[in-house]
C-alpha cells in the first residue's frame, strides 16, 4: 500500500536516508588522537578521585568523620555521573555538543579531588 506519506516522505528523500544510513555510526568515528585523550584522562581521573576516596577515609576521621563522609559521598556522585555520562556519550545517546559538558565535569571533578586533597593534607598537619 502506497499512500500520501509515502510519496510525501520519497519526496524530502526521507527513506533513502534512513535505509542508506542504518548501519552508520550516529556521530562519526573519533580520531585515534581524541581516544587516547578520553582514555587518558578517564584513568588519570580514576586513580586521582579512587585515592582522595582513600585518604577520606583513612587521614583525620577521628575530626570530622561527618564532614569526611559528606565529601566523599559528594566525590562519588560526582564520579558516577561523570563516567555515566562518559558511557551515554560513547553510545551514541548524547549529541556531540554534549562533549563539552562531559569535559568541564571531568574538569571540575578533577579540581574537586585536588581540593580534597588540599584540604586533607592539611587536617594531616593539625
Amino acid at each position: 500500500m502506497y499512500n500520501e506519506t509515502d510519496s510525501l516522505r520519497d519526496d524530502l528523500g526521507v527513506r533513502d536516508s534512513i535505509s542508506s544510513n542504518i548501519s552508520a555510526p550516529l556521530f562519526g568515528e573519533a580520531n585515534p588522537q581524541t581516544r587516547y585523550l578520553q582514555w587518558a584522562l578517564a584513568i588519570f581521573t580514576i586513580v586521582l578521585a579512587g585515592t582522595t576516596l582513600i585518604i577520606a577515609c583513612t587521614v583525620g576521621t577521628e575530626h570530622n568523620i561527618g564532614l569526611h563522609v559528606f565529601m566523599s559521598l559528594t566525590l562519588i556522585g560526582l564520579t558516577i555521573t561523570t563516567f555515566i555520562l562518559a558511557l551515554w556519550y560513547e553510545e551514541g545517546d548524547l549529541h556531540p555538543k554534549f562533549l563539552y559538558i562531559l569535559y568541564s565535569q571531568t574538569i571540575l571533578l578533577l579540581m574537586f579531588s585536588i581540593l580534597l586533597f588540599i584540604y586533607f593534607g592539611m587536617e594531616k598537619k593539625r
